[in-house]
C-alpha cells in the first residue's frame, strides 16, 4: 500500500510539473514619452519575449552579497527599441515612488541591465520585481562604490519614461 501511495505521489508531482502553465507577474512596466503616440503597457511576459535573454551574475549587494545569475537585457538594447531620436535621459520610477533620471551616456558607461528573473524564477514585488535595473560589476562591492553605483539600481520598476 505504501509502495502505490508512494508511486501516486510521484507521478502526481511529474505531471503537474510537466503540465505547469508559467506563472507571471501581474504588473506591468508602462513607458512613455518614447517613440510611440501614447503609453506603452509591458508585461514581464513581453519583456521575456523582446529578444534572447542575456545573464548576468553578480554578488547582489542588495541581498547579503549573494552570488546571483540575473536573465535579462542591457537597458541600451531595450531603450533603442522606445526611445525618441532625441531624448536627454530616462527617468525611471520604482511602485515606491523612488524615481532616478539617468542621463543618456550613463545607460551605456555604466552597461545598465535590466532584470526580470534570476535562477529562483521571476522577481516577484517581494523579490523586487516585477523588474530590476542592474549595473554590473566585479566581486563584492565596497559600500562607498555602492553609494556611487547604486543610485541606478532600481528594483520594483514601474515606469520608464524618455526625457527630452
Amino acid at each position: 500500500m505504501r509502495h502505490l501511495l508512494l508511486a501516486l505521489v510521484c507521478c502526481n508531482l511529474i505531471y503537474s510539473s510537466v503540465w505547469a502553465k508559467v506563472s507571471y507577474p501581474r504588473q506591468k512596466i508602462s513607458i512613455t514619452g518614447g517613440t510611440h503616440s501614447s503609453p506603452v503597457a509591458l508585461t514581464i511576459k513581453d519583456l521575456e519575449a523582446y529578444k534572447k535573454q542575456d545573464q548576468i551574475t553578480i554578488h547582489d549587494p542588495y541581498n547579503k552579497d549573494i552570488l546571483t545569475t540575473f536573465y535579462g537585457f542591457y537597458m541600451k538594447d531595450f531603450l533603442n527599441l522606445y526611445a525618441p531620436p532625441a531624448y536627454k535621459s530616462v527617468r525611471v520610477t520604482a511602485i515606491d515612488g523612488y524615481k532616478v533620471d539617468i542621463p543618456k551616456q550613463d545607460i551605456d558607461k555604466s552597461n545598465l541591465f535590466m532584470s526580470y528573473k534570476d535562477k529562483a524564477g521571476f522577481l516577484t514585488v517581494d523579490r523586487m520585481g516585477p523588474a530590476r535595473i542592474i549595473a554590473p560589476f566585479k566581486g563584492v562591492i565596497n559600500r562607498d562604490l555602492l553609494l556611487q553605483l547604486g543610485v541606478y539600481w532600481v528594483w520594483q520598476v514601474k515606469t520608464i519614461e524618455f526625457i527630452k
